[in-house]
Parts: C-alpha cells; sequence; structure tokens
C-alpha cells in the first residue's frame, strides 16, 4: 500500500487525458524544482536553530535562580543568587591550573552538584522559613572588581547550569557532600574513621590514579625544637621530658590515614594532628633522627568523599558525572531541590 502518493491515482483515463508526455513534464518539473523547495525549506537551519537555543536558555526557568544567599567577608557584603554563588564557588574549589587548563566537564559537573548539595543542605537547616535569605561567611568569594574581572567563568558556568537544580542525597536527604584534592591510593569509610553510622555512603574506595598526582606525595623536616614547640602545644605536656621524643604513637584505619594521635595519657584525632604540623593529609609515617623529624605525607586533605583528581581521571577516561558520583558515594541518589 503506497501511503505517500503525490498525485492521485489514474482510474480515468478520459478524466486526466490520454497524453503520454504529461508523466514525463510532471517528474521533470518536480526533479528541477527540488533543490529550490530544499533551499527555502532548509537553507537557514544552522541560524534557525541558534536562535531557539538562545530562546530556550533565555527562557529557561533555573531552580538555582529561586533561592539567593547573602556573602559576608572583609570586601563587604554582596547578594546573589544560588546559581551565581554556585559558579564563584566552583572556581574557588577547582581552580584553572598555571597553564590555562581546567578541570575535565563531567568533573566539574561532579563538583558543581557536591556544592549545590552542601548548599540545600544548609537551606533545608534554616530554624525559620521566614528568614530572609541564607548568609554565608565566605571572604573568598567576594573579590575587588579589578581582580575579579578577568577570569573566565565559561567552564563553571556551563557545569552549574547543566546540573542546574541536581543535588546528591541518600534516602530523600542531601548526603555529607565531603571532597578533597588528591587521596592516598583510596578514600575513606566513614563508619570506620569517625565511629560513626551517619554516613553509610561515605565507603572506602580506590583511587589509584591519586598517585599520579603532581603533590601525590610530600614531605615535612622540623628540627628537634621546632617539633617539641608544637608538640606541647598540641598535648600541654613539657616535651623535655625524657621518652617524649619518640613516644609518639599513632593509630591508622584501614585506608591508612592516622585516626588519633596517642602521647602517654593524652590523645588528638589524626585531622588535629595534622592540622597542627601543617601537613597535606593525616596519611602520613614520621621518623625521629637525632636532632630532627621527617613525616613522609600521601594525598592532600581529609580523604573522605570524592577526590578532585580521581573525579578529573574518570571525566578524562569517559565517566559521566552521575557515574563519578556514584562511585565515591555508595548507594546516593541524584534528586532535584525543590
Amino acid at each position: 500500500m503506497n501511503i505517500f502518493r503525490i498525485v492521485p491515482k489514474r482510474t480515468d483515463k478520459r478524466k486526466y487525458g490520454d497524453s503520454p508526455y504529461r508523466d514525463v513534464l510532471t517528474i521533470l518539473l518536480f526533479v528541477f524544482l527540488l533543490p529550490y523547495v530544499i533551499s527555502c525549506l532548509w537553507g537557514h537551519i544552522g541560524e534557525q536553530t541558534e536562535v531557539f537555543r538562545h530562546k530556550d536558555e533565555e527562557e529557561t526557568e533555573w531552580l538555582d535562580m529561586r533561592y539567593e544567599v547573602a556573602i559576608s567577608g572583609e570586601w563587604g557584603k554582596k547578594r546573589m543568587t544560588m546559581q551565581e554563588y554556585l559558579i564563584r564557588k566552583l572556581r574557588l574549589v577547582m581552580p584553572e591550573e598555571e597553564d590555562g587548563s581546567f578541570y575535565e566537564e563531567e568533573a566539574l559537573k561532579a563538583q558543581a552538584v557536591l556544592l549545590r548539595t552542601e548548599l540545600w543542605s544548609l537551606f533545608l537547616a534554616k530554624e525559620s522559613s521566614a528568614e530572609e535569605l541564607l548568609v554565608l561567611q565566605e571572604d573568598a568569594l567576594l573579590y575587588p572588581e579589578e581582580e575579579n574581572a578577568a577570569w573566565d567563568e565559561t567552564p563553571y558556568r556551563e557545569a552549574v547550569l547543566e546540573t542546574d537544580g541536581i543535588f546528591l542525597s541518600y534516602e530523600g536527604k542531601p548526603v555529607k557532600a565531603a571532597f578533597f584534592p588528591v587521596s592516598n591510593g583510596q578514600t575513606r569509610n566513614a563508619g570506620e574513621a569517625l565511629q560513626s553510622d551517619k554516613y553509610p555512603y561515605l565507603k572506602g574506595v580506590e583511587c589509584g590514579q591519586d598517585i599520579m598526582a603532581q603533590n601525590y606525595q610530600s614531605q615535612l623536616v622540623l628540627t628537634r625544637e621546632e617539633y617539641c614547640k608544637i608538640i606541647e602545644n598540641l598535648f600541654a605536656v613539657n616535651a623535655a621530658e625524657e621518652g617524649l621524643w619518640e613516644g609518639l604513637e599513632f593509630i591508622y584505619d584501614s585506608a591508612g590515614y592516622v585516626t588519633e594521635a596517642v602521647l602517654m595519657d593524652c590523645r588528638c584525632s589524626g585531622e588535629t594532628f595534622r592540622e597542627a604540623f601543617q601537613l597535606n593529609s593525616a596519611s602520613f609515617r614520621a621518623e625521629w633522627g637525632e636532632d630532627a623529624v621527617t613525616f613522609q605525607v600521601k594525598g592532600v586533605g581529609h580523604g573522605f568523599g570524592m577526590s578532585q583528581y580521581g573525579a578529573d581521571g574518570k571525566a578524562a577516561e569517559g565517566d559521566t558525572f552521575d557515574e563519578i558520583l556514584k562511585h565515591y558515594f555508595f548507594q546516593a541518589e541524584l534528586l532535584k531541590i525543590e
């Protein structure tokens, strides 16, 4: 059955005439006019597509535009939409490299989702919906105009717009959106390291590609005097006492991060210890010499959640932002803000 007829079916020759040239002329006319018709219909398809695309972007009701925050800092106070905040914040936590390159697009999207998750959690925690807006103390997001004018926001804006309104959830609630620069080769299990069941989605996962990061390994060497001064302030002890020079013990989790530093009867968390000594991470080993102590450190940051370096590597291999987040956050789901 031919349902694409162009001319009526010829059932009566007397009605349409008996000329043998009628069909030939019709076909020739169709052939010669076809290019013209196509040109008229499709000649400006590219231009029209751009017009429609621009129109759609202008008319889109961005979910991130529905909410506002106030940023307070050294430069004053600035009110902005959630969208603008996320663009600025994304640039701050995933800055452009010195050579002008950026993180992979899907890695930026994954990070944008985590930043939105963090912010949305703060919105939900507000004590009263009658409050004017969320106020955040983030001086780094307020730049003098002359310092802020030159930076390229394109990759950050695209990452925020393409994930508009999306946040990461566990059982319907925003997750603890943890992230850090570089792991020591795997992320940490929050249940083990923090001895808490509040974050069941923060499981330890392998991050083998992180060992290729330029700042994966670092070292800190301190003189005996420098070391003892920090120890005295940290543990409130007299570091000159006998046995305190090499008397420090460390407790590690299964990922190789220090969970506790123990000196005699005094204890502090691994994160507190590494901050006191300004170590890149709590994944370290200490070696005491006669007059100096050396810390061998792996990774950068606390080790919970998403490794930014690892996410960038996964994006370069073809993983999408949702696949990246699924890898780092066990059984978490993507939802839209209200």
